[in-house]
């Protein structure tokens, strides 16, 4: 096999890598809002009798979920390396940024504030103390989180400008892919658990939705592939 053909191949797999990763942040997001009457904010009465394993499993799902994410940047940057210029090479890295930080923003915006309701609580503290101490919490770490999701959303931005543009060779609607999923899966959400679509359906959907990102990078490496036979047959 040629390096060029062990290199698409590897960034293949990189690409379906995020996506699973995208998958197990979903299930880590649906074990932190599949709760009848849950609302998504700062402290939540709920959470104190919700099994405390599925903060903790939620947690473990994220990181390990992001873990896979990562080979799938390298795959992304590649692809940006072979169709843009060093400008867009740059602002994907500072992208890495957001997606090497999401098992911590999954654990700091979904597991955190459920933990600490739930020891307090657990541990004979009451109500308004769990409040207030989870208030707390979100008043500290609300602008980390903010910082890191800005440095996210480049990865969304550069995706839609080399699709748009036309210069990853995909369909200019592939811009929309990881939108759309998220809306469609969200909707589904919503005939499903009904209440709680307001606001943890668009959460763990939006994990899908980046892992849909990753695989229109899996598709511009699969079509190097069918362009690299086209040319040996031609």
């Amino acid at each position: 096999m040629e390096i060029r053909e062990k290199v698409i191949a590897r960034n293949k797999i990189f690409s379906m890598l995020g996506f699973i990763g995208s998958l197990l942040f979903m299930t880590g997001d649906c074990l932190l809002y599949c709760e009848d009457g849950l609302s998504v904010t700062s402290y939540e009465p709920l959470w104190s009798v919700m099994p405390e394993w599925r903060f903790i499993v939620s947690a473990v799902l994220g990181f390990v979920g992001m873990s896979l994410m990562l080979p799938a940047c390298v795959s992304f940057y590649r692809m940006i390396a072979e169709t843009c210029g060093k400008f867009m090479r740059i602002l994907v890295n500072f992208g890495f940024i957001g997606v090497a930080s999401t098992g911590y923003l999954h654990f700091s915006i979904g597991s955190l504030l459920p933990i600490t309701c739930h020891a307090i609580i657990g541990n004979g503290g009451t109500a308004e103390l769990a409040e207030k101490v989870c208030l707390h919490w979100s008043e500290v770490i609300s602008p980390v989180n903010f910082a890191l999701i800005g440095f996210l959303s480049i990865m969304y931005i550069v995706h839609f400008y080399v699709t748009v543009s036309g210069r990853s060779g995909l369909h200019r609607l592939t811009c929309l892919v990881g939108i759309t999923g998220t809306f469609a899966v969200g909707m589904i959400w919503k005939l499903i658990f009904g209440s709680t679509a307001v606001g943890g359906a668009w959460c763990a959907c939006e994990s899908f939705g980046e892992g849909l990102t990753y695989l229109t990078t899996y598709f511009y490496w699969k079509k190097a592939v069918n362009s690299k036979h086209n040319q040996i047959q031609n």
